[in-house]
């Protein structure tokens, strides 16, 4: 199977035939996979699996809420260095390279959030119940009530980097190309723990080239290992979303751990 997805907010811009041919391409390649040896393998998470992975992260840890219930991996870290310090991550509701929203579910307007800046732990968002418990400024991201999940950077961003897609896989002897995550879930917010299976094209990379399509991986990982051992960052970012807005660039990683094949 091949997979793509565009959001904007004016359909002219979207070039159709180009997402077509991705994902039949992706689909094509995809045929007659093989069975790998399970473990560790550098990685070129494209943009797809770079968002889930981003829209994780945000769930277990970069809300008030998550900190003020000691479940975050902020919680203690704020000002230290915990990723690669390539990796800046934000939340900016304005930003028209996502889906802009100028105000949250209370009305309050959105502010840009630094969460992550270059690898330094730094902010989380706020709503108006969280900023009155811990005396700090609502950023505007209430969702709406009632919930369970408190604020949420609903408009999370990764910064781009330098690198092409093709100029990672070139850099890699052997290891993985994934296109994107199906059915990931939380198993440790503090570790960012987290699992699911591999979708829609992953691929072996041998010798700096994509040779033969791989059956689908399942996977338990740290997100915050995989942004720390950051090899490059792709320069080209794609905007998604399932359940926030996503604007997300490919990554090249060191380490993945893949544990399971799933068909």
């Amino acid at each position: 199977s091949g997979y793509t997805q565009r959001m904007a907010t004016d359909v002219t811009t979207l070039d159709f035939e180009a997402m077509a041919r991705e994902a039949v391409e992706k689909a094509q390649r995809s045929c007659n996979p093989i069975d790998i040896e399970l473990g560790e393998y550098e990685v070129v998470l494209d943009s797809y699996a770079v968002a889930d992975m981003l829209q994780n992260l945000a769930f277990m840890g970069l809300t008030a809420t998550a900190v003020q219930e000691e479940r975050s991996f902020m919680n203690g870290q704020f000002g230290k260095q915990l990723l690669d310090p390539r990796v800046t991550i934000y939340d900016d509701g304005h930003d028209t390279a996502g889906l802009p929203q100028s105000f949250d579910y209370e009305g309050f307007p959105k502010q840009r959030v630094v969460m992550i800046d270059h690898g330094i732990a730094n902010a989380v968002v706020y709503d108006s119940f969280t900023a009155a418990r811990e005396g700090k400024p609502n950023t505007g991201h209430a969702l709406p009530a009632p919930n369970s999940y408190g604020p949420l950077p609903s408009h999370t961003m990764l910064e781009a980097g330098d690198a092409s897609v093709a100029e990672m896989i070139r850099s890699i002897d052997r290891g993985i190309y994934v296109t994107r995550f199906h059915y990931t879930n939380t198993v440790h917010p503090v570790k960012t723990l987290f699992t699911g299976m591999t979708r829609d094209g992953t691929f072996l990379i041998e010798h700096g080239e994509l040779t033969r399509p791989v059956k689908n991986l399942r996977f338990t990982q740290s997100i915050l290992d995989v942004l720390h051992d950051v090899k490059a960052i792709g320069r080209e970012r794609i905007q998604c979303s399932e359940y926030i807005t996503i604007v997300a660039p490919a990554v090249h990683a060191a380490r993945f751990n893949f544990t399971g094949i799933t068909g």
